[in-house]
């Protein structure tokens, strides 16, 4: 089988997950033969395998600029697919169009739970967690959690005793990742501790007074985006995720593995697959304070629970879960003997 995976951002951060995916299906005995479709300029192509030809788009304009189509289309039917597989509303939205041109059949993956028009009239749709699958208004979805492939150099260094507690988050700068309020939660817990948040974005001058103000400036780093998170993730004491809203959480995908402790708000991946004694409540004043006075032995309770679970969310059973609704999708179900057919 051949699959275009299509996605029409030049860069998604963290949501490039789907480039691992694509890398994995090429390498790892999935028997399809893989394209990636993106615009010119796409970042991270780098890290795409050999395996998969890469397709460049050079069109500009929005998702309605018809150039942009005809172009997309002259592609993709370049590569002859059986199914196309777009990620993000803008890649799906793009394609609903082209769609009346090529009549290939399509799956949509959905990574965010923000509600819109792009997956409406989508024949298939893949969601990484329940709530995203919350978020589309028909019942034509398959929730497949994203995975990883994790590194087994990386892994987590564990401190006993009085010392300032490092913490860690990771995301981007802005205010659906609560850093503020994770700033203020810990302002307030009496406890002593460092915060440190890698990451970008425009809400960076925000913390930087929030914190100031807070009288906390010097406990506060933000040293910007690193490449190596999962090594600062094994280098701290407390993974904390402060989100108001995730689609999934690959930086708590990735805390799962490398950090000694990991918790978070009740959303995305931490609110379907988290115990309640991993989750804070941002309206509970003392809800994290609690949490970080018994930091040492959570992170025991949370290295036999997280062993436990880390199969379920290994990139390869996502791989298998994806080709085998791929097959569903492509391959027209075989009629029964003496069904009409000769």
């Amino acid at each position: 089988m051949r699959v275009c995976h299509f996605c029409a951002s030049a860069g998604m951060g963290r949501g490039d997950v789907y480039v691992d995916l694509v890398n994995r299906m090429a390498t790892h005995g999935s028997g399809l033969e893989l394209a990636l479709l993106v615009p010119s300029g796409a970042k991270g192509l780098d890290r795409v395998d050999p395996q998969v030809q890469v397709l460049k788009y050079g069109a500009g304009g929005g998702r309605l600029n018809p150039f942009l189509w005809r172009e997309v289309a002259k592609l993709i039917r370049s590569f002859r697919p059986d199914l196309v597989h777009t990620h993000f509303a803008k890649a799906t939205a793009i394609y609903r169009q082209v769609h009346r041109w090529t009549r290939i059949p399509y799956v949509a993956t959905k990574h965010n739970p923000r509600r819109g028009a792009a997956y409406r009239k989508v024949p298939h749709v893949i969601a990484v967690s329940e709530a995203v699958r919350d978020s589309i208004p028909h019942n034509r979805v398959r929730v497949i959690y994203n995975g990883l492939v994790p590194d087994e150099t990386v892994t987590p260094v564990r401190r006993t005793g009085p010392r300032p507690l490092q913490i860690l988050n990771v995301g981007r700068l802005e205010p659906v990742k609560g850093q503020d309020r994770l700033i203020e939660a810990l302002a307030a817990c009496g406890a002593d501790w460092h915060l440190t948040i890698l990451g970008e974005g425009p809400y960076r001058a925000n913390l930087e007074k929030l914190a100031a103000g807070l009288g906390v400036g010097e406990r506060v780093a933000l040293p910007g985006y690193r490449a190596d998170a999962p090594a600062a993730m094994a280098a701290c004491d407390v993974f904390i995720q402060a989100s108001h809203s995730e689609g999934f959480g690959v930086a708590l995908l990735e805390a799962m593995h490398y950090a000694p402790l990991a918790v978070s708000t009740p959303v995305g991946l931490a609110a379907e697959v988290f115990p309640d004694w991993l989750c804070w409540d941002p309206g509970d004043a003392n809800s994290l304070g609690e949490i970080l006075k018994e930091a040492d032995s959570l992170a025991e309770r949370f290295e036999v629970w997280a062993r436990e679970i880390r199969p379920r969310f290994h990139l390869d059973s996502c791989v298998r879960e994806h080709t085998g609704f791929y097959r569903e999708i492509a391959v027209p179900p075989r009629r029964p003997d003496g069904d009409g057919g000769s």
